[in-house]
């Protein structure tokens, strides 16, 4: 798994390309067991948006305020994927910071951003432009090393990614979450 470079950019599935670009852990997994169960036809349209309306986050926050976790963060930019997510577990809100990926157009090279839900913080990288994709440990280094730490929270972290399954469990072992008391 360390080793794999996946093609971002590469046409998926309908449901694939659904379950990407659903901002929030708690739809998308709601989504993935009605898809499951049901069907992906049966899926309401509302629920597959990439930006859920303000009603319907309020639905999901008056259940548990958690269940909103990462509805809040930007919108994707034009030809962007989310590549990797950490969450914030025990944290009221459940919080997501996302590392994101498009081509540059000028040359194809691959450009990184991080976002969060507040969108206060300007996360700087140590770098942000590759011409290959990056395997799973450099993903998480690429949290690790950002300035601020993406990684760095008094609350239980977990990682996340459709591109590197397995992700939270290379990051304990790369011991990567940095955890503070507070």
């Amino acid at each position: 798994m360390n080793d794999v470079r996946p093609d971002y950019f590469k046409p998926t599935t309908p449901v694939e390309t659904a379950l990407h670009r659903i901002k929030g852990n708690m739809r998308r997994a709601m989504v993935l067991a009605a898809i499951e169960h049901d069907g992906f036809d049966t899926i309401p349209e509302r629920w597959l948006a990439h930006d859920l309306t303000d009603d319907l986050k309020g639905q999901l926050g008056w259940q548990q305020p958690n269940y909103r976790g990462g509805e809040d963060l930007p919108d994707l930019l034009d030809g962007e994927v989310e590549i990797a997510r950490v969450s914030l577990v025990d944290s009221v809100h459940g919080e997501v910071t996302s590392l994101r990926a498009r081509k540059d157009g000028d040359d194809e090279s691959i450009l990184l951003r991080i976002v969060d839900e507040y969108g206060d913080i300007e996360y700087e990288l140590e770098r942000d432009t590759f011409h290959t994709p990056r395997t799973a440990a450099e993903v998480l280094e690429v949290f690790k090393n950002s300035e601020p730490c993406a990684c760095s929270s008094s609350c239980e972290q977990r990682f996340s990614s459709n591109f590197y399954p397995g992700l939270d469990e290379l990051a304990d072992e790369l011991n990567i979450k940095q955890v503070w008391e507070d």
